[in-house]
């Protein structure tokens, strides 16, 4: 197929004063795309929310979803977070921040957010500061590192051809290349900053090392609770000493796991539905870690 100049620019010109989630269920909208997009020469400027994103023309990356279904999804976790920042101040800790969603969403609520987002593979960070100069935030800082238990152990890192993938602990795909990295604590990221009047919120997508980056953010955990936005997967769970550490965690620090219905779920629900996935199925999506008791809990639960 022949890539066209042209076109790319007439369908970015179509786009240019259009919020991409309103074209969400348009026919015509799809019918269009399914037309250019062998076409497109370069990635697509797209506006949604209050900010904008190189929608990529690489089916292997991410944001070509935002092209193809006009949606980020995640609507209760942004609706949760959303919540927290009218009533405070956000910390945001994105950890496996991918080309910068999350990032970008939550400081364009507000100047007075802070974000650190640390994304451990290289080639995704490219697009991510492609994003971040798009959008001119100055609330974001951005890292090269893999969130873990450890400062500054060397580590490898497997990208997929499929950034959705890439991981330091498995290799179940298609290996584009391994890297060496360098590893972060939670607690080293904050330990410079004032967090007094922040709520701070701590989301987790990393492929299976969510328990280790939790192991390196305890004392922030002891001192401030934050709310974990964690996604749940074989990857986590398919190690015996991950289930024995998250248990441990949740009785230790008086946390409990909510879903995205705002339902309360033990530990064992979990676990059930990991084990009644399907063999081509990793994960079971985001979930929240909440302290017991705590305004944070309260807000969360607080019907707006």
């Amino acid at each position: 197929m022949i890539k066209s100049k042209f076109i790319t620019s007439i369908f970015q010109k179509y786009l240019n004063n259009k919020n991409i989630s309103t074209l969400k269920n348009n026919l015509f909208y799809y019918f269009l795309f399914r037309v250019v997009r062998s076409f497109l020469i370069n990635d697509i400027i797209l506006n949604i929310n209050n900010f904008r994103i190189y929608g990529s023309i690489n089916k292997n990356k991410t944001s070509y979803f935002l092209l193809k279904k006009c949606e980020f999804g995640d609507y209760h976790e942004l609706n949760t977070i959303n919540k927290l920042s009218k009533k405070n101040k956000i910390f945001f800790l994105d950890c496996g921040s991918n080309y910068g969603f999350y990032s970008f969403y939550v400081a364009s609520l507000s100047e007075e957010n802070k974000i650190i987002s640390v994304e451990a593979s290289k080639n995704t960070l490219v697009e991510f500061n492609k994003n971040l100069d798009l959008n001119k935030f100055t609330n974001i800082l951005s890292l090269n590192k893999a969130v873990s238990d450890s400062d500054n152990k060397t580590i490898t890192f497997n990208e997929s051809e499929k950034d959705w993938e890439s991981s330091i602990t498995h290799q179940n795909y298609k290996s584009r290349e391994v890297s060496i990295i360098s590893t972060v604590k939670i607690d080293t990221l904050v330990k410079n900053h004032d967090l007094e009047n922040y709520k701070i919120i701590i989301k987790l997508d990393i492929e299976g090392n969510e328990m280790s980056a939790i192991q390196g953010s305890l004392e922030l955990v002891k001192n401030y609770s934050p709310l974990i936005i964690i996604e749940f997967s074989k990857y986590i769970f398919g190690k015996e000493d991950n289930i024995e550490y998250l248990k441990n965690f949740l009785i230790r620090y008086n946390y409990s796991i909510y879903d995205t219905n705002n339902n309360k779920k033990n530990l064992d629900n979990i676990l059930s539905k990991i084990n009644n996935l399907q063999k081509r199925h990793q994960t079971i999506g985001n979930f929240y870690l909440i302290k017991n008791s705590s305004k944070t809990l309260e807000d969360f639960l607080c019907n707006e």
